[in-house]
């Protein structure tokens, strides 16, 4: 029975590690295998094209094993062995985590996905070339209310990239478990890009003034690094570590709202679509009274949906509206931890316990709610959001900058302002007042 146990044991982990290699087995990422590596994008897409379709669910659900053993596969199989670039691995790491959740999302979307206003999705067996029976004038409607992508590519190709891209569900139906920011730009199209150049402009000096600083502070490197420095006292120490941890996290929150507004130029400019299908990715931080408020309007929502998908939607079923929040933190915990993985960094479980901290924070917010009726609010409500996010949150940006995230490239140099005009200028002017 024991050798029976042990062939089975031998087995399971030459399958997984034929899927998951030990880092020193993967293969060297280059531009000539790049391909390789997001290979899985094209069955994924294919999926997403499904979606859109009638009858398809028992199609999406067999396909799905194959989509998550291909994301897997690729992703693991190679590597970028440079410290430095641990940022762009540790991307390459979500995207493959967020494709797995859209694919689990469309194998059990029994109907489909439908957006705001379908009542039926199109037949598989129907194309663009198969609205013939259309007249001329609803034929011309149609086009008309598509964008030049959707005139250009194939309808079959145009549904896919809209619905695999999709993330928070903006004109979905599955949108409206994330809830919308109030508009912050004009409606009016040349008014909303010029609000959002000017977003674009100030999120990249603001990243780029943040990470010069980080790099710049002693021991921060690609490798390793800490945001405690033991030398000092304990009230400049913790004085140090709190703004090293509002800055970088004022740098993700800039970094990701920057990629978009890129985006939503593509889309508005170049693809003609309307501004308001890109409403703000994230709430003011000026407005957070309570840890709540915090993470589920201040922070951005890109992966909202991706986390109920990975646990939030099971914890419900599990535990209701309580394991829904623990089922979205755990997912949010392991989700970034998946990244640093691929990237080839120890796992550390300080990252998950942060987000188990925030999960128990806002149910105890719920339970004071359900005590007194009142919500959690005012200053006492910006000092509770503070201790969670700002004092708890410490353990997470240490561990990330201790697997060298802190001194890993997020704008490569000859790009940053900062180092490559700002500085030189301020060395030159020191310089010379010196004289």
């Amino acid at each position: 029975m024991n050798e029976a146990w042990n062939e089975v044991y031998w087995a399971s982990s030459l399958a997984f590690r034929e899927f998951i290699p030990q880092y020193a087995r993967r293969e060297q990422l280059k531009w000539t295998n790049t391909p390789q590596a997001f290979l899985y994008l094209i069955p994924y897409f294919f999926m997403a094209y499904l979606v859109r379709r009638q009858g398809t669910h028992l199609m999406r659900v067999l396909l799905l094993p194959t989509v998550v053993a291909m994301a897997l596969r690729c992703t693991f199989r190679f590597k970028n062995d440079s410290p430095k670039f641990a940022w762009y691995e540790w991307n390459r790491g979500l995207l493959a985590m967020f494709v797995i959740a859209k694919a689990v999302d469309f194998a059990f979307a029994r109907e489909g996905r439908l957006k705001n206003g379908e009542q039926e999705l199109r037949r598989s067996h129907v194309g663009d070339s198969a609205d013939t029976y259309q007249t001329g004038s609803d034929r011309a409607a149609e086009l008309l209310g598509r964008g030049p992508a959707a005139r250009v590519l194939p309808r079959a190709l145009f549904d896919a990239f809209e619905a695999g891209l999709t993330m928070r569900g903006v004109g979905w139906d599955f949108g409206r478990y994330t809830p919308l920011p109030p508009t912050t730009r004009p409606p009016e199209r040349r008014a909303f890009v010029r609000e959002t150049v000017k977003n674009i402009l100030r999120n990249q000096l603001l990243i780029d003034f943040i990470d010069t600083v980080t790099k710049s502070l002693p021991g921060v490197t690609a490798s390793g690094g800490t945001i405690f420095y033991h030398d000092l006292p304990p009230m400049q120490r913790y004085a140090v570590s709190t703004a090293v941890h509002v800055g970088h996290g004022l740098l993700i929150f800039a970094g990701v709202a920057l990629v978009y507004d890129y985006l939503a130029l593509v889309g508005v400019v170049l693809l003609s679509q309307p501004p308001a299908l890109w409403p703000p990715i994230h709430g003011s931080l000026l407005g957070v009274r309570s840890l709540h408020d915090f993470w589920a309007k201040a922070w951005h929502q890109s992966f909202r949906y991706t986390f109920l998908t990975l646990g939030g939607f099971f914890g419900r079923w599990a535990c209701g509206n309580a394991g829904m929040v623990l089922g979205c933190f755990i997912a949010s915990g392991l989700f970034h931890e998946f990244g640093l993985v691929v990237a080839g960094k120890e796992p550390d479980s300080r990252v998950l316990l942060f987000f188990l901290i925030q999960a128990g924070g806002i149910l105890m917010e719920k339970a004071f709610m359900a005590m007194s009726g009142r919500k959690i609010g005012g200053i006492f409500g910006i000092v509770w959001a503070a201790l969670f996010v700002v004092g708890a949150g410490q353990i997470c940006t240490e561990s990330w900058f201790s697997r060298g995230i802190g001194g890993a490239i997020s704008i490569p140099p000859p790009l940053s302002v900062i180092r490559v005009t700002i500085l030189p200028l301020v060395r030159t002017s020191v310089r010379y007042l010196s004289l």
